[in-house]
């Protein structure tokens, strides 16, 4: 009987150990991230505070689905702060923050997240010039003449007109082969710029863009292939030569893959030469017209 009651005993107080053990490792789990500030303009700094637990590994947060940040996390280390900075080609809206670390106990993934509300740049007009008015001028008075003086009338004064020549301008034709002028314009955030509107092959074309992650390898293609490469500087920026793999006349679309999405376009330019042809075949077609005129007067 004894034997029995020390068997119940023990049972119930291992199923109660049991219960309390799973408790507390259910009530261990712990996932948050908060964002300080939570609003911003693009390029404003902010900080992504975090608490993961059990969690084995860093903890990476994206922008939108695009990994940024990183953070060092285990059994001992569960929470921390993150310095952030807004991509400087997001636009106005919301995006979320999503911190993702791999659960040290089962293996699968550890998530939170926040949403960060990018607001708009505000625009400041500035106050139109003050009207200055113009006293106008003081009234002439003239003086009477003495009674008895003769009076001289005036005698008008005729000013010939100025005649002005005007060299004729002197408009200089386009030379033909001429390389396109290339262009200088500094690109603004989230922009990609083409230093040529088209390109013939051989000519050198050069792509620069600015909004990137910084420090981030920026990959250029173009119809699926790889066109070019670089890496984005400090401020995200960058700036590398593009070479097309295949020679196609038309618009072409380039884009920058930097952490964020790039585009710009560019006209492929294919010439050809046919002037010769022409020449000849406008002295044959002169002859024909030639002759059958004389055998028709004839």
């Amino acid at each position: 009987m004894r034997i029995v009651v020390r068997l119940f005993f023990g049972a119930v107080a291992g199923t109660l150990l049991l219960l309390a053990f799973a408790g507390n490792a259910n009530a261990q789990y712990t996932s948050s991230v908060g964002l300080k500030p939570s609003s911003g303009k693009a390029g404003s700094s902010f900080t992504i505070s975090w608490n993961f637990y059990p969690c084995k590994g860093p903890v990476t947060f994206s922008w939108n689905g695009t990994p940024m940040w990183s953070a060092n996390a285990d059994l001992q280390n569960i929470s921390g702060t993150v310095a952030a900075t807004v991509p400087a080609g997001a636009q106005p809206g919301t995006y979320p923050v999503t911190g993702t670390c791999t659960n040290a106990r089962t293996g699968g993934p550890l998530s939170a997240g926040s949403r960060f509300t990018v607001t708009a740049t505000p625009t400041t007009t500035p106050p139109p010039p003050p009207v200055t008015t113009t006293p106008p001028p003081p009234p002439v008075t003239t003086r009477p003449s003495k009674p008895g003086a003769p009076t001289t009338p005036s005698v008008p004064t005729t000013t010939p007109p100025t005649t002005t020549s005007t060299p004729p301008t002197t408009t200089t034709p386009a030379t033909p082969g001429t390389p396109a002028t290339t262009s200088s314009t500094e690109p603004k955030p989230g922009e990609l710029v083409l230093d040529r509107p088209s390109v013939k092959p051989g000519e050198p074309l050069s792509a620069s863009g600015k909004g990137c992650v910084p420090g981030r390898m920026v990959t250029l293609t173009s119809d699926g292939a790889d066109v070019g490469s670089a890496f984005s500087d400090s401020s995200g920026a960058f700036t590398a030569p593009v070479e097309f793999t295949r020679i196609e006349a038309g618009r072409h679309t380039v884009i920058a893959e930097c952490g964020v999405r790039l585009t710009g376009a560019v006209d492929q330019v294919v010439t050809r030469s046919s002037g010769g042809q022409t020449g000849t075949l406008v002295i044959l077609v002169f002859f024909v017209l030639a002759g059958v005129t004389v055998i028709r007067f004839r």
